[in-house]
């Protein structure tokens, strides 16, 4: 089996050398490599995929001021044009997404936004996170985004119906892992905690859901 492939999208040398040695963390073995230039991880996207790209937002530019539009042009290609690539986003002003809001919430890869002040540990579980395949997002980003056709349906019928992952699966032809990772989206969407007990979890979701006018029970 092959060993994943990181894309650390980061112009400053030492932030990148940094993320590096933290994302090994997450994998040993897995191979990192650094783009300075979202532009250039642009072409690159172009004839290769990465296993999950870690990018920054902000870049400098040549008259000494940083922006966020590098960072936010890449966010755009790959949401139309790969939109299945797991992404771990960090930043230290999350609110900067909040253009990309419609885009982000259609995502189908892994998409972890990371807030740079908080513990490495946060960044380390976010790639874990999107490498899952999975949503997580700041409170401050979760009102913004809204929910997929898909993620409607997979709603009413675990609510509606009180089907199973796998009778969702099977209701609307597709995997039982893609009915679950929905089911995730949906609770980080709708500020619902992963809580241990599943069935708990899923009363909180469909109450949130009424309360919202999502749904009629």
């Amino acid at each position: 089996m092959a060993n994943l492939l990181f894309w650390v999208v980061e112009d400053h040398p030492e932030v990148a050398k940094n993320n590096r040695e933290w994302l090994l963390k997450v994998d040993e073995q897995a191979r990192c490599e650094t783009i300075a230039d979202p532009q250039r991880a642009q072409q690159r996207l172009e004839t290769s995929q990465p296993d999950l790209l870690v990018a920054d937002l902000l870049y400098g530019q040549t008259n000494g001021e940083q922006s966020a539009q590098p960072g936010l042009d890449l966010l755009r290609y790959i949401f139309k044009h790969q939109p299945q690539l797991n992404l771990l986003v960090y930043s230290s002003e999350p609110l900067l997404l909040s253009p990309l809001a419609e885009e982000l919430s259609k995502h189908e890869g892994g998409l972890v936004a990371v807030n740079k002040m908080d513990r490495r540990s946060h960044f380390v579980e976010g790639a874990k996170t999107a490498l899952a395949g999975q949503l997580k997002l700041p409170r401050e980003l979760r009102s913004l985004v809204k929910l997929t056709e898909r993620e409607r349906v997979i709603l009413q019928l675990i609510c509606q119906e009180s089907l199973t992952d796998q009778a969702v699966a099977e209701r609307i032809y597709t995997s039982k892992k893609t009915v679950q990772n929905c089911v995730q989206r949906l609770k980080e969407k709708l500020g619902i905690p992963l809580e241990e007990d599943s069935s708990n979890s899923r009363v909180a979701l469909c109450m949130e859901a009424v309360r919202r006018k999502l749904m009629a029970l």
